[in-house]
């Protein structure tokens, strides 16, 4: 089967795209304080409390699940 050179081009920034996102979802899980000390922590005047990094892996993990979730959906619809 032929795919044309433009759709392997757009699978190769997909993927790019989903690698990034995957990597940062599980990063802000595994690490989460370190995640706000690079991202947030120039804003702040103090440490935020324990519940909001319980709350970031939380969202990493989810994050983490949806871009693994579209990286399947997208790969299994070509």
């Amino acid at each position: 089967m032929f795919v044309p050179p433009e759709l392997k081009i757009f699978g190769i920034f997909v993927a790019i795209f989903f690698v990034f996102w995957i990597g940062a979802a599980l990063f802000m899980a595994i690490a989460p304080y370190t995640f706000w000390k690079i991202t947030q922590s120039w804003k702040a005047l103090r440490e935020p409390p324990k519940a909001y990094f319980v709350l970031q892996r939380i969202m990493g993990i989810l994050f983490a699940t949806i871009g693994i979730s579209f990286w399947i959906f997208v790969w299994t619809r070509g």
